[in-house]
Order: C-alpha cells, then structure tokens, then sequence
C-alpha cells in the first residue's frame, strides 16, 4: 500500500493516478474524508480514502497503517511540521515526498541518519524542482570539462491549475532575500531572458528561492546558481514582477487577492511547461538541457515522485536515508522514464563564447 498525502489535490492527483495505473494500491490520505473516498473510488477497485492531516502525528499514524511507501503531497512546505516523516520513521515505512522549500529540504536531511538506521528511504524534491532540474544539470554537465555557473528555469504554462499551496508558496516569494551561493538576491528581481521550445520561445524569468541554491554547489562544483520563474501568460509575469516591487508583505496581500481572477483566466494557453538547466564552462562554454511539453505539466512535475515510491514499493532501488530523485534513480533513469511519457528531452551545445 502507498499512503499519497494531499492525494486528490492538484499533484496528488496525478500521483494517485500513476500509481493505480501501474497496478499499487493506493490509500489517499486527506483532511476531507469523503473527498479521498470520493476520489479513491475513482481510481477503481483495491483504493481507499482516510481523512489525515499531514500535520497531526495521530492521524498520520492511523493512515500510515500498514502501508509500505507514504508520500507527501501536500503543501506548502514552509508551513509543514515533520510530524509525517517522524511517524514514517516510527512505523517502518519509506517516505518520499514533492517539496521545493529550501527550509524543509534543511530540516528533512536532518533526520538522513535516523532514515539511515531505521534501513529507511527519505527522498525528497520529486518534483521538477530540484528533482528534474537536478537530473539535467547531471546531463547537462556531461559535456563540459568543469562548470563556473549554473542557471535554472521553470517556466509554467498557463492553463496550470493554481493550487492554494501553490499561491501561498508564490506569495511568500515576492521580494523577499534569497540567499544564493554568489550573493543575496530577491524573489521575483532579476529579469532575465531565456529561450524555450516551442510553444513558448523567448520569455522573461525572474529570481526564485529554490533548493538547488543548496545542492547545486556539491552537484555541479559551482559557486554561481540562480533559480528563476516565468508564466506563459505575459501579464502574469509582469504582474509577479511588480508586486515583488511593493515589498514581501503588501506584493503577498495583494496576490492573494488577485489569485482568484488568475484562476478565472487560466482558459487559454497551455496546461505544459518547461524545466531548463543551463551550465557554463569558466571559458564560456555553455551546455544546456531542457524537459517538458506544450501540454501536461503538473503531471510531469509529479511523476518523479511516483516513480520513486514504486521502486521503494517493489523494493527496486536500495536508497537509504535522505536522497534525491535523481540520487534514488539517477539522473539517466529519472528522465528515460520522462521521456518515455511523452515529455521531450532537448539537449544544447556544448557552445563555445560568441557561438551564435
């Protein structure tokens, strides 16, 4: 059994889904009782639902029973209490989880050597970010004799749907200080231009509080690591991008006010996305890769995560304490089984300075 937490939110969806499909059990946990057996039931029959609060021990408890694999689908991070990977650890049961917050990161790797002695797996950032981003920086750096800096996109199509954990997780990123590897920065400052697949082409990207600020320097050498943002709706980015100006308290109101009207327009454009590492050599050689699709991003953002707790289902992959979905299934396992769903893997240079 695979306990997914948040299972019928926007990711745990599509968590659930892949994991029914492949043939697991699924047990979807959830504060609201009848929407996880409502949604269970969906999957078809051997599912369940429980009502669960991810942060209450006790009802982690109750729905981890007599599982194998709990996976944390729920969010947003920052405002998490470790009371899920505590009760994981407590019962035995591996824990895998979709979260992009440096400060969970931080206090999940604390607990790398209780995993460790339990003979338990804590694998963390199944996600696009870092997971996927952490998997093509891998690749990526295969083609260059030594990396100097390293930046990463996510680019977000705009017929995503916004989450409440997705909106408090954006609001609590405009203008505030980002503790980078180089220097301090601020969330949602310092436009850049990248150029993505087609649909979306050129577009304006912004400063984004991630953990590959944290992981990056070990993975890749490097001393030099940005994050940034951007959303298919031009609008939308120039939106963020001004209330980041107004300061992290009003900028935050302000989006949680508008998140409603967002959420209106989200009819047009596309449901995919992007994520893209690009790496440069201290000559100037650049090497690039970039994964993803026109459409189905939320699901591509939450395959690594059901891939990873499959494996630790079936007892494919022998990850112990704290890791990565790139650790757990490396970083050529990770995006074959991507590509093999459809998403598009494209590989640039390396290019040497000046190259057009």
């Amino acid at each position: 059994m695979i306990v997914v937490f948040g299972g019928y939110g926007t990711f745990g969806t599509h968590l659930a889904r892949a994991l029914a499909t492949a043939g697991l059990p699924v047990r979807i946990a959830g504060r609201d009782a009848e929407k996880a057996a409502r949604f269970a039931a969906g999957l078809g029959p051997g599912h369940e639902g429980i009502a669960a609060d991810a942060n209450d021990p006790t009802s982690c408890a109750r729905a981890l029973s007599g599982a194998r694999v709990a996976i944390h689908g729920a969010g947003p991070f920052s405002t998490m209490s470790l009371a899920l990977p505590e009760a994981c650890l407590a019962a035995g049961i591996h824990f895998v989880d979709i979260a992009d917050d440096r400060g969970w990161f931080r206090r999940l790797a604390a607990l790398d050597g209780r995993f460790r002695e339990r003979g338990l797996a804590a694998v963390a950032g199944c996600s696009s970010l870092p997971g996927i981003s952490g998997a093509l920086a891998r690749l990526a750096a295969r083609r260059l004799p030594s990396v100097e800096r390293a930046r990463v996109t996510l680019f977000i199509g705009n017929r995503n749907p916004k989450g409440e954990a997705a909106v408090h997780a954006a609001a609590g990123q405009l203008g505030r200080p980002i503790r980078a590897p180089q220097g301090m920065l601020r969330g949602f400052h310092g436009r850049e231009v990248v150029t993505l697949p087609q649909p979306f082409g050129r577009r304006a990207v912004y400063d984004w509080n991630s953990p590959e600020l944290d992981l990056f320097p070990d993975l890749l050498g490097v001393r030099n690591v940005r994050v940034k943002v951007g959303f298919e709706a031009r609008l939308a980015t120039l939106a963020f991008a001004g209330l980041a100006r107004l300061g992290p308290r009003l900028g935050a109101r302000l989006l949680t006010g508008v998140a409603p009207l967002a959420r209106r327009l989200s009819f047009f454009g596309h449901s995919g996305g992007f994520v893209k590492v690009e790496i440069w050599a201290p000559g100037g050689a650049r090497a690039a890769a970039t994964l993803g699709a026109a459409n189905d991003g939320q699901r591509m953002a939450a395959l690594p995560a059901a891939f990873v707790a499959r494996e630790l289902h079936e007892g494919g992959i022998g990850t112990r304490g704290f890791a990565t979905a790139y650790e757990a299934l490396g970083a050529d396992g990770l995006v074959e089984r991507l590509a093999a769903e459809g998403y598009e893997l494209v590989n640039e240079g390396p290019e040497t300075a000046g190259s057009p």
